[in-house]
């Protein structure tokens, strides 16, 4: 989900889990109305779990471990219970077992966020949203924990909505992108289908990846490459695709002369 500030990302997020109630229409979990009566918010958020932006904040407890068991002891399961979803949950996001007992406070800006996440990951929601989960990491701490997120949505077949300014990562990781534009959606498709419509994101005060306006550049000025390339790994195979083109052609000629 992306939009420019104050188009409405946060609070439309707010709204998937409960925390925020509309003031017109519906949202359906499973089929069923958040907003009947009777309908168990509670169990709503044990099945969509929200993690803020800047998620540390939210850290509280004295140890790392006690802090994750926080979620499943609210759910009334045994200490067992929580302490077993504890560790896995802080095993799916990288936090090594030398670390469960230590205070939370302590740990590395990444080491925090991690933390954070993996006491929403321990109720083992089926959806899992996140505000700016990568806000103010370093490059190599963004890329470890968007790569965790990716593969536990691999492994576990969970839904992944995650709120972002970077275009690069959505490019990266996004199968659909929601575009938010004055609390409304101004585009809903597949990342390279969205990020075509370059001058109209502009518009709305975003951008598309680098690499995109490089490789649509270079299409410009007759290069045989793909005008839609949104990452790095695409735009290497189109390079090396041209390259590998002109090196046969000139092998031609040159068998051709002989």
């Amino acid at each position: 989900m992306i939009g420019h500030t104050g188009s409405g990302k946060s609070t439309l997020i707010q709204h998937l889990n409960g925390l925020l109630h509309a003031t017109a229409g519906d949202i359906l979990y499973d089929g069923e109305s958040i907003y009947a009566e009777g309908y168990s918010l509670r169990k709503l958020r044990s099945q969509v779990g929200l993690v803020f932006q800047y998620p540390e904040h939210q850290l509280f407890e004295a140890t790392v471990l006690d802090d994750v068991m926080f979620g499943p002891k609210n759910l009334g399961l045994s200490v067992e219970e929580q302490k077993e979803r504890a560790i896995t949950a802080l095993g799916q996001v990288g936090i090594e077992e030398s670390l469960f007992d230590a205070s939370p406070f302590e740990l590395s800006g990444g080491q925090k966020r991690r933390v954070a996440i993996a006491g929403v990951l321990a109720m083992q929601p089926k959806v899992l949203i996140l505000d700016e989960p990568t806000a103010g990491l370093d490059p190599q701490g963004k890329k470890e924990i968007l790569g965790e997120i990716a593969k536990l949505q691999k492994e576990q077949q969970i839904t992944v909505v995650f709120v972002t300014h970077c275009m690069e990562d959505v490019a990266e990781y996004a199968d659909l992108i929601l575009v938010m534009n004055h609390g409304k959606v101004a585009f809903y498709d597949t990342p390279a289908r969205v990020f075509a419509h370059k001058e109209e994101l502009k518009d709305l005060g975003l951008d598309v990846p680098q690499v995109t306006l490089v490789m649509q550049e270079l299409h410009e000025i007759g290069l045989p490459v793909s005008a839609d390339v949104i990452t790095l790994k695409q735009a290497k195979d189109q390079i090396l695709r041209v390259f590998a083109a002109n090196a046969s052609s000139r092998d031609e000629e040159v068998a051709c002369d002989a």
